[in-house]
């Protein structure tokens, strides 16, 4: 198990840090279907109108993709005795940022079983249908899988991931190919700070360490398929800040 800046952080996935009252932070008064804690981003916010673009995976391609971060310290050589942490498992949790209609974040859930599964879109459209499947779910399960608490800890919420103060979740990916530079210079100063053991990311390696995402080292990678048969590759990176013996 990782010592030392592991032990000290927070627990992944008490929650991520929280977005200020602030001129940047522009609390509305929302529906449900925003999620709680919503925070609308304005149309200013550089952020998210830059990297609004969509990009959906596949089925095949979320479920070989759960199922490597299932496994990944068996799959990845290099990782063999790493301890805890680095699976996604019943212990894991789950941030997927820029989550569009939520197909990674129940995927992964249903699949891995993992703690809680987050998404973070800064679509408000996106969120609520993301929301109105979730209900709908719910409404297909039978009781066993309502007694099993099938999806306990699948939520959504629109808001700009780039503000938050801090994310402590186990795991976080973003299909980040749409991000502008912009967008992808304030999610790596987040990322620089907060507290995670894997990242999934569309970008290479050279590109988060050219915007101080330095901590992150790649292990794996994997072909990506979307829904409009756009190919690329995803790279699983770890956070060499836990890496046993470093």
């Amino acid at each position: 198990t990782p010592t030392g800046a592991a032990a000290a952080a927070p627990p992944p996935g008490e929650g991520a840090g929280s977005v200020g009252d602030d001129a940047l932070g522009r609390r509305e008064s929302v529906d449900s279907l925003c999620g709680e804690g919503a925070v609308l981003p304005g149309r200013g916010d550089l952020t998210t109108v830059t990297s609004e673009g969509y990009g959906e995976a596949t089925l095949g391609t979320c479920e070989r993709l759960v199922r490597l971060l299932m496994r990944l310290t068996e799959c990845v050589p290099a990782m063999e005795g790493w301890g805890g942490g680095w699976n996604l498992d019943a212990d894991a949790t789950l941030l997927d940022i820029g989550s569009g209609y939520g197909k990674v974040v129940v995927h992964a859930k249903l699949l891995s079983r993992c703690r809680a599964a987050h998404g973070l879109e800064c679509v408000r459209s996106r969120v609520e249908i993301s929301n109105l499947t979730l209900q709908g779910l719910y409404g297909e399960l039978d009781r066993k899988a309502l007694d099993d608490d099938l999806l306990r800890g699948v939520s959504f919420c629109c808001a700009d991931a780039t503000r938050e103060a801090v994310l402590r979740y186990t795991h976080i990916y973003a299909f980040d190919r749409v991000f502008s530079q912009y967008t992808l210079a304030a999610l790596a100063r987040l990322l620089q700070r907060s507290h995670f053991f894997v990242f999934v990311s569309s970008k290479g390696p050279r590109t988060w360490w050219r915007h101080g995402l330095s901590k992150v080292q790649p292990v794996a990678k994997m072909r990506f398929v979307t829904t409009g048969r756009e190919r690329c590759t995803v790279f699983i990176y770890v956070n060499a800040q836990f890496v046993p013996g470093v």
